[in-house]
């Protein structure tokens, strides 16, 4: 017979309410919450891409909130310091945009022609631009078909701005003559715009009517090696509009040692000296960018009556992408009185090429001091 032992009730009893309480006794520095099961909490939120992380968070602590930092949450798309670009129009300032000798961009860097023209698009507001003159060399062989369709397209970009063109010698080269430029450039391209004043000889040479500010312009324009005829016309234009600021716009006027050629010589002689309206002559052709101021006697009585700035710009050669994409931005300040010139790339979003002593080539002499200046309005203001 087997024998079994026998446990007093009592003494069960006792053991079963030991075995009961033991395995929820706490220590005295517990949370709570067990510190493993909130490591694990962190480990899986950190884990988890950003969308999951914003439910995957903590309950609220009673710690206190950090002070901010000085680096805002999100970073403001402009800095409020920064100086606001010069380019841009002050209250009462509009300006005069001018373009001259692309022809190495519409032949091998397309894309510098567009960006300069469609900066003067986007910008126009900003700029208060009211007129973009271009002073020839569109292309640099008349004979591709796709050279005149990059400067089509690039020019096309400002079609709704007033704007002039003329033909330089690239653009008229043996045996092409002006026929290519008349195809794309001539009269019927302008004859409907509201700007345009007329035409001579399907657009070799043209007038545009202008009113900016308080001040009434006549721009003319004539292209390359013109007759005694075109000469004669673009000083009649002058003498039809005594009462308008006029500017004439050439290719060819001076040489590269800086006295004027041939042709530029008989526009001096003919028109500039000739014509009391005419404050500005614009030209190309020839690399750099300068401003000769000179005073003419109009009606002899031995006291200047009137200051010719002649301007020549030309930034062909200045980099090995065919000139770097630069304009020359002319901003009007007539309650100033002031006419302040400015050099810019939208391309390469720089000032002043030349500045940098480092840019400057052997064989393109240059003054840094050509590409920014500011001169008195040659013209009265009637206020």
């Amino acid at each position: 017979m087997k024998r079994f032992c026998v446990i007093p009730l009592w003494i069960l009893c006792l053991l079963i309410l030991i075995g009961c309480v033991a395995p929820v006794q706490t220590h005295p520095e517990e949370t709570g919450v067990p510190e493993i099961e909130t490591e694990e909490i962190i480990q899986s939120a950190s884990e988890q891409p950003a969308a999951a992380m914003a439910v995957a968070t903590l309950p609220p602590t009673p710690e206190q909130t950090a002070e901010p930092t000085d680096a805002p949450a999100v970073l403001p798309t402009a800095d409020p310091t920064e100086k606001p670009q010069p380019y841009l129009a002050g209250n009462g300032v509009y300006t005069i945009a001018w373009i001259s000798d692309p022809q190495h961009y519409s032949e091998q860097f397309p894309d510098v022609y567009y960006g300069m023209t469609s900066f003067l698009r986007d910008h126009a507001e900003e700029m208060d631009l009211r007129y973009v003159i271009h002073t020839g060399d569109l292309v640099n062989n008349p004979k591709d078909d796709a050279q005149w369709q990059v400067a089509d397209a690039a020019q096309a970009m400002i079609d709704a701005i007033p704007n002039g063109v003329l033909a330089g010698n690239h653009d008229v080269l043996d045996p092409v003559g002006y026929k290519a430029f008349c195809k794309v450039f001539g009269e019927k391209r302008y004859k409907d715009k509201p700007w345009y004043g007329g035409s001579f000889e399907n657009n070799r040479g043209h007038y545009d009517l202008l009113t900016a500010g308080k001040t009434d312009y006549v721009f003319v324009y004539m292209g390359f090696q013109p007759t005694n005829k075109a000469i004669d016309w673009a000083k009649s234009v002058f003498k039809q509009y005594p009462d308008r600021i006029g500017v004439l716009c050439l290719h060819d006027y001076y040489t590269k040692q800086l006295t004027l050629s041939a042709d530029g010589k008989k526009w001096h002689d003919k028109v500039v000296a000739k014509s009391p309206n005419l404050y500005m002559v614009l030209c190309g052709h020839k690399y750099g960018a300068y401003c000769f101021p000179e005073t003419f006697d109009d009606d002899k009585d031995g006291k200047e009556d009137r200051t010719v700035y002649q301007m020549m710009f030309n930034y062909q050669a200045s980099l090995h992408d065919g000139g770097g994409g630069y304009l020359r931005l002319m901003q009007i300040d007539e309650t100033a009185g002031t006419l302040r010139t400015l050099t810019y790339s939208p391309v390469l979003e720089d000032y002043n090429r030349f500045d940098d002593p480092s840019n400057r080539e052997a064989y393109y002499p240059f003054d840094e001091q050509n590409e920014e200046f500011t001169m008195p309005l040659p013209w009265t203001i009637d206020r």
